[in-house]
């Protein structure tokens, strides 16, 4: 078989024209195209990746303000609460106080009250006492009623112990003694009692008489901060517990509530 040269070669040369032409016309272009679209995606995919971080960040800084939101909603929370609850313990300690005061004065007026009329029934039963006693005395026994009472006394004074004996006479030596008595002793028996006095506290005791209506039935010696007394105070005055005792059972629960 024979070669023909030539037509190889200008088969060669027509290969390499057209390897040529597709370079130069057809691949360049495409590489040139594919190296441009290649560079924009990557610059898109750079762009996308800095979004992404972006909202990575602005999603960290979100998530940061809505715990700072929620820390400062729960601290105003407890200030709120704690507001609240010192305001009602506030208004709780103003009624409280406003209702012992209420209490108290109400419980104040009723012991006034209570004062007033045992006062007045002391001063009104011990004046009748008093006219009972004279006019039964002066029919039953023809005797004198401060007669009677200056006597008991002078008994009384008999039977101190030597501790009250010394401690009266010592007083009654620096300042002297005061009798008091409802009515006006007459001289004699002031005479009596003050030999009585004297007798048991000693000769140089001076005695100073003096007249107090208000007082219930009785002779009360006075010395210094001592007192000594006999009359029908004591019964009065357990009168005055019973029917205190009386009042406040029938008054005193209904304080128990303000009015």
């Amino acid at each position: 078989m024979l070669i023909d040269w030539f037509t190889v070669a200008a088969q060669a040369v027509n290969f390499l024209i057209l390897v040529a032409l597709l370079k130069r016309f057809l691949y360049g272009p495409i590489l040139r195209a594919m190296d441009r679209r290649e560079e924009r995606l990557s610059t898109r995919f750079e762009e996308a990746e800095s979004k992404v971080n972006e909202a990575r960040q602005l999603e960290e800084q979100y998530r940061g303000l809505l715990q700072e939101l929620e820390e400062a909603r729960g601290v105003r929370l407890r200030q709120l609460e704690e507001e609240v609850e010192d305001q009602r313990r506030k208004l709780l300690a103003d009624a409280r106080k406003e209702a012992a005061e209420v209490r108290g004065g109400w419980l104040q007026s009723i012991r006034e009250e209570r004062d007033a009329f045992f006062t007045e029934l002391r001063m009104r039963v011990g004046g009748e006492m008093l006219k009972v006693a004279r006019k039964s005395l002066g029919d039953l026994a023809n005797a004198e009623l401060e007669q009677l009472m200056v006597a008991r006394f002078r008994e009384r004074l008999a039977t101190l112990d030597s501790t009250a004996r010394e401690q009266v006479a010592r007083a009654a030596g620096e300042g002297g003694v005061s009798v008091r008595s409802p009515f006006t002793l007459p001289e004699a028996l002031r005479e009596q009692l003050s030999t009585g006095v004297r007798g048991v506290f000693g000769q140089q005791v001076s005695m100073d008489f003096k007249d107090r209506e208000e007082m219930p039935l009785g002779i009360e010696l006075s010395v210094g901060g001592l007192k000594l007394s006999w009359g029908v105070d004591s019964y009065f005055e357990q009168l005055e517990k019973e029917v205190a005792a009386l009042y406040d059972g029938q008054s005193l629960p209904a304080a128990e509530e303000p009015p």
